[in-house]
């Protein structure tokens, strides 16, 4: 612990960066949250914009979105035909410049980045099921890929205008663009599968032709290091995906890691406990079962920024990674659930150098459940607020996989 004020202000966890074009006054990154309960409606809430409000004024760098769909569900519903038309309004979320206007009113120079994504596990590179689904996966064909491509970058055109900061592409944990990079879900023998550099041949076309319409705009992209499937992304091939990832012209990328498929795995193969999400490990009160893609990091020697989200819970032990010099930023996600004000009670060494976050999970209980509530909601932290809630959701936990794996 440290006391007094700014007992941190001079770590460099706490010094300025910059990501492309993007200038940060520290490295700090709030990572996407899910927003569920504007997504059904595609209206933003008050609710929502109190969350962006609190975690802008509590002193983090760098605020990233939860995940905007760029694809409406029925496009690819036209009897095997491509869509004729495509238009971002048909998924944009009303109210969205919302956000931006709460994290400027702050006035602490926060910055904000949207993050896009693919969605729908009904459509894909190949047809590859999920044990959690049951429909057969829609191969999309070439064309339908180009608008796919065509429909990112509109979202990002749109971004750009509503005056966010940058845009991140979701490319982890099993989404759309993730099941392109995956050579487990990725079957294809066309110029979109195969080889590491044809699987990332979809990234490389909406950044080139992002690029062409938006400039210097920042472009950020999230990946899975590890998949935790066998057959899929892992330690030995990730630095050659990582490269060539860089390689398509983005400005940061962030590490992450798991699909949601290798939860019907046990804990002695995974190495955690098989509960949602994948991304979020629980059991990790040591030292040594925090920052757990850190090791995603250290083998990689790329020319861009390196944001590690996973398990960050202590400012000190964050501080000594980002001095290693192989990680550039470090993302949190569930302690700021928690902790909205976490960066600054760091910054001014006020209480423990660890988060009051327990890494339960139950604030996914929350985000998908939302008890009392008709509807999803916003993620909050069950286990402040309500210790009977936090049973329940633990309950939910535990019984997860077993009670939606699909019979087949």
């Amino acid at each position: 612990m440290r006391g007094g004020t700014l007992g941190r202000s001079g770590y460099k966890l706490f010094s300025e960066g910059a990501i492309g074009k993007l200038q940060l006054f520290n490295r700090l990154v709030r990572s996407a949250t899910w927003d569920p309960s504007i997504l059904s409606n595609r209206q933003m809430t008050d609710e929502v914009v109190s969350v962006y409000r609190d975690v802008a004024r509590g002193g983090v760098g760098l605020i990233i979105t939860g995940d905007f769909p760029v694809l409406s569900k029925d496009m690819f519903e036209q009897d095997g035909q491509p869509p004729t038309s495509f238009a971002y309004d048909d998924v944009a979320i009303d109210g969205l410049d919302r956000l931006v206007e709460v994290v400027r009113e702050c006035g602490n120079n926060c910055r904000l980045i949207a993050q896009l994504e693919g969605g729908y596990a009904d459509i894909g590179p190949s047809d590859v099921r999920s044990p959690f689904w049951d429909e057969p996966v829609r191969v999309l064909t070439a064309q339908e890929i180009g608008v796919v491509v065509e429909r990112f970058v509109e979202g990002i055109i749109h971004m750009k205008g509503l005056g966010f900061d940058g845009v991140q592409l979701h490319a982890a944990h099993g989404g759309l663009l993730s099941r392109f990079l995956s050579p487990y879900t990725n079957c294809r023998e066309d110029e979109y599968g195969g080889s590491v550099r044809n699987r990332v041949s979809i990234l490389r076309e909406i950044c080139v032709a992002a690029r062409e319409k938006v400039d210097s705009f920042p472009l950020l992209i999230k990946v899975n290091c590890i998949d935790y499937v066998p057959g899929g992304t892992n330690l030995e091939d990730w630095p050659a995906l990582a490269a060539e990832i860089e390689n398509c012209g983005f400005d940061g990328l962030e590490i992450s890691g798991g699909m949601w498929d290798c939860l019907v795995r046990s804990e002695e193969e995974l190495g955690f406990r098989p509960v949602p999400a994948p991304e979020s490990h629980t059991r990790i009160h040591r030292p040594e079962s925090q920052s757990y893609f850190l090791k995603y990091a250290e083998c990689l020697n790329l020319n861009i920024p390196i944001i590690l989200v996973g398990g960050n819970r202590d400012a000190e032990r964050l501080e000594e990674i980002l001095r290693q010099g192989k990680v550039d930023y470090v993302a949190l996600c569930r302690p700021l659930i928690c902790e909205p004000d976490l960066p600054k009670r760091w910054l001014e060494g006020r209480g423990e150098s660890s988060t009051d976050c327990i890494s339960c999970n139950s604030c996914i209980h929350d985000m998908i459940m939302h008890p009392g509530r008709p509807e999803p909601g916003v993620a909050t932290c069950i286990f402040k607020r309500d210790r009977e809630q936090h049973k329940e959701a633990q309950r939910w936990l535990a019984s997860w996989v077993e009670e939606n794996i699909v019979s087949r």
